[in-house]
């Protein structure tokens, strides 16, 4: 049967090598589109490092009529500290919260970014995305800890009589006043300061712009990254700095609503109960916003979701067109063949021998044509001139979208010739014989 199938294909080399051209243009332009909806599909599917379902984010502004300049610890304790603490409780004791905590640094969707450099050594310097975190965090996030996830079960609520240090937001464990400071690091930037993901807990580095900070690595957590559609990055969570007030940054709470509670209107319910409780000299509740929300007008600021879907569009419309246009190239090359089909039954071919001959014709000459497809695809990748913003340019990718071209390509090349030929099969050898 192979060599039958060969044997014809030579025969009409002439016909196959415009095929077989067409065949390799279309593989490798496909192979292109699949590769772009692969990179978005895996990056929108990987996860993000932590997880925002029931989560919002509770924004605190100030009154800057109110607003008292702390030129002291007492003051800033008094004008500032306190009053947040105030804020942070309140918010907590809201029946429908299942957990809350408060945070200054890069976003998820980001609305802001905030870097520092990390080093060992003072010579290589890895920049990381930074985020002061309450120890409730990690519980309001559901952040995955790879290692040293046993402190974070110890109690999150102690006061600061009991942490050594002047936020109620910190804990024994987790105190900004202690040295080196407790430091959660991501799995990349530990192999980025250590060369390695293992084994390094209590380990420490330090800040290469304020060489006297230094940091001890408490726990490793999983990778994250900003949204769906960004790389993982390097992240540091660490305790809140006791100074962070004197620069007028304001921290955002994050809190978990319970899922019973997690209602449509749940955002403008908490508004309204709570903006006068949240009133707490010099600072105000400015709004609540669920994270899914936030996607949403990031995404809509900066065109990210027409961009996305405008890709994805455009696409699928050219492998539908390629579909089309290739099923009928087959059909139309089926269809002349209607006498050889019937000097076939004539001399005692059966329909299915008929069939599998056809097939066998059409699916050799696609594989014949994926072969130089696959090697210009593969130096595509090498030079890297495919879409590698959101996803990496592995060669797992690589093969799982020559397999989705691969198969869609065989599916138009049967679906070419399949129905043509059982339809020519059907007419009686001696009238298309005549016909001719």
């Amino acid at each position: 049967m192979i060599h039958s199938i060969l044997h014809q294909i030579w025969n009409q080399r002439r016909s196959n090598g415009w095929l077989f051209a067409e065949l390799l243009i279309v593989f490798t332009l496909m192979w292109y589109c699949v590769d772009v909806l692969y990179s978005f599909t895996h990056a929108e599917r990987q996860p993000k490092g932590y997880d925002l379902e029931h989560v919002y984010k509770v924004r605190i502004s100030y009154n800057p009529t109110q607003l008292v300049l702390c030129s002291t610890a007492d003051s800033l304790q008094q004008f500032c500290f306190k009053p947040m603490e105030e804020v942070f409780r309140r918010v907590k004791q809201y029946p429908a919260i299942e957990s809350a905590a408060m945070w200054l640094g890069t976003d998820a969707y980001p609305r802001r970014d905030m870097f520092q450099g990390y080093t060992t050594d003072s010579m290589h310097v890895v920049a990381a995305n930074i985020r002061y975190v309450s120890p409730e965090y990690f519980d309001v996030m559901r952040i995955p800890i790879v290692q040293g996830s046993g402190m974070f079960a110890a109690d999150k609520a102690a006061f600061a009589s009991d942490a050594g240090s002047s936020l109620l937001f910190s804990s024994a464990e987790w105190n900004p006043s202690a040295s080196p400071q407790p430091a959660v690091i991501t799995c990349d930037l530990a192999d980025s300061l250590f060369q390695t993901t293992a084994g390094i807990l209590t380990r420490e580095f330090m800040d290469y712009y304020s060489s006297g900070l230094r940091y001890r690595v408490s726990a490793v957590c999983a990778l994250q990254k900003t949204d769906d559609y960004a790389r993982y990055g390097p992240f540091i969570l660490t305790p809140f700095p006791n100074w962070f007030y004197k620069t007028q940054n304001i921290p955002s709470i994050s809190i978990r609503v319970r899922p019973k509670a997690d209602t449509n209107d749940f955002s403008a319910r908490f508004f309204q109960e709570m903006t006068s409780q949240l009133q707490v000299a010099p600072f105000y509740l400015f709004d609540v916003i669920s994270y899914k929300d936030q996607k949403i007008e990031r995404d809509a600021a900066e065109g990210i979701t027409p961009y996305i879907r405008s890709a994805r569009l455009i696409v699928i419309f050219f492998v539908f067109n390629v579909f089309i246009g290739l099923m009928g190239t087959f059909w139309f090359r089926t269809r002349h063949r209607h006498s050889e089909i019937a000097l076939r039954m004539a001399m005692g071919s059966s329909r299915a021998r008929i069939r599998a001959q056809l097939l066998g014709e059409g699916l050799l000459l696609l594989i014949a044509a994926a072969i130089p497809a696959l090697v210009i695809c593969a130096n595509m990748v090498l030079v890297d001139v495919t879409f590698t913003e959101a996803t990496d340019a592995s060669w797992g990718r690589f093969a799982i979208c020559t397999l989705i071209v691969f198969l869609l390509m065989a599916l138009m090349v049967v679906a070419g010739i399949w129905y043509p030929a059982s339809r020519a099969m059907t007419v009686q050898p001696a009238e298309a014989l005549h016909d001719e």
